[in-house]
């Protein structure tokens, strides 16, 4: 398997992932849960939108990287980075968060997941931008 083109997209399609989570729950929910929501999004330092803003920069990174059209080993050092970043935010973020305002937002059930599929997924672009680097010869 040719890593130095699969880690890219795999970091691509995982931080695609990230975004389509991040946004979910302002789309999926219904406008009674705005105010739990926004308690929600607000919790920690940082909240997911910062995380989604990440995901969407690293796409971009990565998507350079892929096409040849930035120096690789840049584009790998800086997504490594980012990607980085976004999964410590994630975990800040989940630290942040009280069981109680998950479960008092709405009854749905996947909303007691949503946070750790941010995680889950900041980690896999993070994963693969390290997959990434170390295909380059960097790590």
């Amino acid at each position: 398997m040719d890593l130095v083109r699969r880690a890219p997209q795999l970091g691509i399609i995982a931080c695609l992932a990230v975004i389509c989570v991040v946004i979910a729950p302002s789309v999926v929910l219904p406008e009674d849960a705005s105010a739990g929501l926004s308690l929600y999004h607000n919790a920690g330092i940082f909240g997911p939108q910062i995380v989604g803003v990440f995901a969407a920069v690293t796409i971009v990174i990565l998507g350079a990287g892929l096409g040849e059209r930035s120096d690789p080993v840049t584009v790998a050092g800086a997504a490594l980075v980012l990607t980085l970043f976004m999964t410590l935010i994630s975990i800040e973020w989940i630290f942040s968060l009280s069981p109680d305002a998950v479960t008092g937002i709405t009854t749905q059930d996947w909303l007691a997941y949503h946070r750790w599929l941010v995680l889950g997924f900041s980690a896999l672009s993070a994963v693969a931008a390290g997959l990434y680097a170390r295909a380059l010869g960097v790590l």
